[in-house]
């Protein structure tokens, strides 16, 4: 019988260190067997939720709620179709809810749902939250914000260099909840193999952490520890928002057939040729007369001195000619869409850093975004940034574990072992040194970090 493909995953959710509480929410479900993992899948999903407290809080928990629900009662085969109608179904369970309790009006949250099974990874998708894939280290987003500045940028009306200066971040122009329709993004099928790590996070880990700094974790250390490392980046660099993030590493998958959607870059066509219009084309017949009548006109003067003869010839001939009529302009057409190109291996692929800036606009289809993330040297960096942050909280609050952060910082060139294992001991060290952190800033055991 077929075995159930084995993954690993790991989950978090924190509050930050700015807010009161965590409107945040997430949900895992897996199948416990092979028929169960080839019609359903294993399903992921994050919920960041907006609208006060109470009423933020309540809009996620209900689609970490519901939505699983709905996905595992729908009687639909195809994944696309099941999946939109599990999250129009949470949508529906929102807006009810906030119909019976006027305090609840106007609640929302985003949904990123990734769905895992026999026929690839298919994503839902609606608001800034966000579904990554690592692959063959290259990061690709895989959903598109729906955001004001996304959406500026998509129309052409602002570019990704000036953006941030030019509209506010934390617009979304689409979430599930306040109105009783929503449009969702399915993307994919996207092909699944051993090696793939997806990540889904909500916009309190993106808002600080970069793509680059996100492939690189992802690419380098375990689940467990990435998925910590990243939201404590998130929360040692301001924490403004509550974090979430789940991180699922794919160790081993049966082969599954992508689509267009799977591409990893797109190669524009070539120009089309220039055409000519049909009055030109009309034209060169009399245009080959005029010539020959000038011709003759220019020989005729010069070889019998008939000037009158060669004046008339010549006129005609310029007649042909016509110099003064201007030839219509040729219509002005629309260069060619990019087209999505099939996936290619890493030796072949271009270089796609220029990707990450966007080159002020977004790529037409999923993944929308890529950046390549190699170059370990750049995650030993961070870690020692993050030590460098938390010593000075350290020295300005008065923080016992200051002691704590010398010995790390200390041990960094006397450590013995391999690169990556140096690399995971420093960070298991900043991740336990972190939640001593929470529990002296919050009073608590670090709630779950």
């Amino acid at each position: 019988m077929p075995e159930l493909p084995t993954v690993r995953y790991a989950s978090l959710t924190d509050v930050g260190m700015r807010r009161a509480t965590n409107q945040d929410s997430l949900a895992i479900r897996l199948s416990s067997d092979f028929d169960s993992w080839a019609n359903q899948g294993h399903l992921f999903v994050v919920a960041d939720g907006m609208g006060g407290h109470a009423v933020g809080d309540l809009a996620s928990r209900i689609v970490s709620d519901s939505l699983p629900l709905a996905w595992s009662k729908s009687s639909l085969e195809e994944p696309a179709e099941r999946l939109q109608e599990a999250v129009h179904a949470a949508n529906r369970a929102i807006n009810d809810r906030a119909l019976q309790n006027p305090e609840f009006r106007g609640m929302g949250t985003t949904c990123s749902v990734l769905n895992l099974s026999s026929r690839g990874a298919f994503i839902g998708h609606v608001g800034d939250s966000r579904v990554y894939r690592l692959r063959h280290g290259l990061l690709q987003q895989l959903t598109f914000d729906h955001s004001l500045q996304w959406e500026m940028i998509r129309l052409g009306r602002s570019t990704a260099e000036n953006v941030e200066n030019e509209h506010p971040r934390n617009v979304i122009t689409r979430c599930l909840g306040p109105d009783l329709r929503v449009n969702v993004d399915i993307e994919g099928p996207f092909s699944v193999h051993p090696g793939d790590i997806f990540l889904l996070c909500s916009d309190g880990l993106t808002n600080h952490v970069s793509d680059a700094e996100i492939g690189r974790t992802l690419r380098e250390l375990p689940v467990t520890e990435s998925c910590r490392f990243l939201i404590n980046l998130a929360n040692c660099r301001g924490g403004l928002d509550n974090s979430t993030a789940i991180v699922v590493q794919i160790e081993q998958y049966p082969d599954v057939a992508g689509t267009l959607s799977d591409s990893a870059f797109v190669s524009p066509l070539p120009p089309a040729p220039a055409q000519t219009a049909p009055q030109q084309q009309a034209n060169r017949p009399l245009t080959v007369v005029g010539v020959l009548l000038t011709i003759i006109a220019a020989a005729a003067c010069f070889l019998t001195g008939w000037m009158l003869m060669g004046v008339i010839v010549l006129g005609t001939g310029l007649l042909f000619l016509r110099p003064w009529r201007r030839s219509p302009k040729p219509e002005v057409t629309q260069p060619p869409l990019p087209v999505a190109v099939a996936e290619v291996s890493q030796e072949s692929r271009p270089h796609i850093e220029s990707c990450s800036q966007l080159r002020s606009s977004f790529l037409p289809q999923s993944p929308y975004r890529s950046t390549e993330s190699f170059s370990p040297e750049y995650l030993q960096t961070l870690v020692a940034d993050v030590l460098r942050e938390l010593l000075r909280n350290a020295e300005t609050s008065g923080w016992k574990t200051e002691t704590q952060i010398r010995e790390i910082q200390s041990s960094n060139t006397n450590e013995k072992g391999s690169n990556s294992e140096q690399l995971l001991r420093k960070v298991r060290s900043v991740n336990a040194v972190m939640r001593d952190f929470y529990a002296a800033v919050r009073g608590t055991g670090g709630s779950g970090i």
